[in-house]
């Protein structure tokens, strides 16, 4: 039995909750149903997402990270994870300020090394030659959640299936489930290769998941969500979200936000449809796709 909603226990449950379930299904070795597995982690990464769009707002130190970057000629690359910046300072704590590409040094100018632009996955420091180590503070993104069969594996390694990300250490730091050998890890590296540094000893047909790295509490949500996402997204679907399906899941996000944060929010229930952005009269329909 999974400890985690990790990707793999996540696409069971979807399944069950879309009447489409057997361990064919799941497995990949059954693609005669109305929904194909690729279809369904579409939903719930689409509802992981929609999750960590209302907490980051609501409780962002749960997605805050900070770590130093050395400079290669006044480029800075930025971490896997790095979603929204918050600070860059400079090695004596002294805070560089974004500019816009239009106001950078022109050709022979000096610039400056207390600002800086964007550029792709980097950060680059509006004067040549800059090697310091900056500190960078910074909310992690929300990284898709991740199912399969491994390919391949070894001691303190695991090749992930070819629907993980090309990504090179995109997978860093998440925890991953090992569905047929039982045993948790976490991917402390990651190639492009898919290849994920792992404690245990991987091997080829094993099957995983990745689980999410928003606040545990938060993870049964995903499923009603990704029901919501598929069934009203996708022309197969044979029932429509409920308006009582809707309230209940808006009922249950509010309430485990309320008890994680801490009982100082729990108020009153208007306040907490005040306080967490869903006012009296709500439109349901802006909440939950297809209505």
């Amino acid at each position: 039995m999974a400890t985690y909603l990790n990707g793999y226990t996540l696409l069971e449950k979807v399944r069950i909750r879309l009447n489409e379930y057997s361990s064919a299904y799941v497995q990949g070795t059954d693609t005669t149903g109305k929904y194909l597995n690729s279809q369904i982690m579409d939903g719930i990464n689409d509802a992981q997402r929609f999750l960590y769009n209302f907490l980051l707002k609501r409780i962002p130190y749960e997605f805050k990270e900070e770590t130093t970057l050395t400079g290669v000629a006044s480029v800075y690359t930025l971490p896997a994870d790095f979603g929204v910046l918050r600070y860059f300072k400079d090695s004596d704590g002294h805070q560089i300020h974004p500019i816009s590409t239009s106001q950078r040094k022109v050709t022979n100018a000096v610039g400056s090394d207390q600002r800086y632009y964007r550029k792709g996955n980097t950060l680059v420091i509006d004067k040549s030659g800059v090697t310091e180590v900056c500190t960078l503070t910074y909310y992690r993104k929300c990284r898709d959640i991740e199912q399969g069969v491994s390919s391949a594996g070894a001691a303190t390694s695991l090749t992930l299936a070819t629907s993980a990300k090309v990504i090179a250490d995109y997978y860093n730091g998440l925890k991953i489930e090992n569905i047929t050998d039982d045993w948790i890890d976490t991917i402390t590296d990651y190639t492009a290769a898919r290849v994920a540094t792992i404690t245990n000893t991987g091997a080829a047909a094993k099957y995983y998941g990745t689980v999410s790295d928003i606040p545990e509490p938060f993870h049964h949500l995903m499923i009603p969500r990704a029901v919501f996402e598929i069934t009203g997204n996708f022309p197969v679907a044979q029932e429509k979200p409920t308006k009582t399906g809707r309230e209940l899941f808006l009922e249950d996000l509010l309430a485990t936000l309320a008890a994680y944060a801490g009982p100082t929010l729990d108020t009153y229930p208007e306040d907490l449809w005040c306080e967490y952005g869903v006012p009296v009269g709500f439109d349901w329909n802006s909440i939950i796709p297809g209505h």
